[in-house]
């Protein structure tokens, strides 16, 4: 006589897996998506390093030295002026980009709202900022420049030589989440050619651009572009790099 015994799990055993499975998911899918949009995020950012390091370069090539060009004069208190500058820097490199839209002085180019790193209101809001020229690149990068004057002298800026102006980018255009150091980021137009914001010696500068985990600072998320680009990640999102950051550069020197 031949018995056949079959095992199997119960339901209430299966149900039980289940749910498991739904808590790990949901535990885990959130950092995994994070995840991934911050590699695209910053293949991007690297994307948007490489199209302005290469305009600058040509337009140098073109018409000399950055410091020698008719970029405006760098009043602090008077818009209009560095609209002017700021207006006349955009239309050297324009020449040198490919865009799909220029918005210039006008809005309607960048997002409504942005958001610091530590998710407070961002002090320089891109999209009515009136010292920006600003258009969108070809591949959807958003971008905003802002003129130091000729002679980029305007405003001094510890470890950068000879700032001639800003390149501010938001790597999704008009998408979120529109926040400083995870889509939005910033580079110096300085003698040296396109220099990313946040490099170790920088102390933030005027407008506070620093990379601090929890911390408000107004332009908190602008100084983590040189993080990003240099280690290729967004670690700081989730602890604090700042000691990690000179350390290793120190080392290095």
């Amino acid at each position: 006589m031949k018995i056949n015994l079959k095992s199997g799990f119960t339901l209430a055993e299966v149900l039980i897996t289940l749910a498991i499975i739904g808590v790990v998911a949901a535990i885990t899918m959130p950092t995994l998506i994070q995840k991934y949009q911050e590699k695209v995020f910053i293949e991007k950012l690297k994307q948007a390093y490489s199209i302005f390091s290469q305009a600058i370069r040509l337009a140098t090539a073109e018409n000399g030295a950055v410091k020698d060009w008719d970029i405006g004069t760098f009043k602090k208190d008077d818009a209009p002026v560095v609209m002017d500058g700021s207006l006349k820097l955009y239309n050297i490199l324009s020449s040198y980009l490919r865009k799909s839209k220029n918005c210039a002085d006008e809005s309607g180019c960048f997002g409504e709202k942005y958001i610091t790193l530590d998710g407070k209101d961002y002090t320089f809001q891109p999209n009515t900022n009136s010292m920006y020229a600003k258009g969108i690149l070809a591949n959807g990068i958003s971008f905003a420049i802002a003129s130091n004057g000729s002679g980029c002298n305007g405003v001094t800026v510890k470890g950068y030589d000879d700032v001639c102006g800003v390149i501010y980018v938001d790597l999704n255009s008009y998408k979120g989440p529109n926040q400083a150091g995870v889509d939005y980021f910033g580079f110096y137009i300085t003698s040296k050619g396109v220099q990313p914001i946040g490099l170790p010696q920088f102390d933030g500068g005027p407008n506070n651009y620093v990379c601090l985990y929890n911390q408000y600072k107004g332009g908190n998320g602008i100084g983590c572009t040189a993080w990003v680009l240099a280690n290729g990640n967004m670690d700081y999102r989730r602890r604090d790099i700042t000691n990690e950051w000179f350390k290793q550069n120190n080392q290095e020197e």
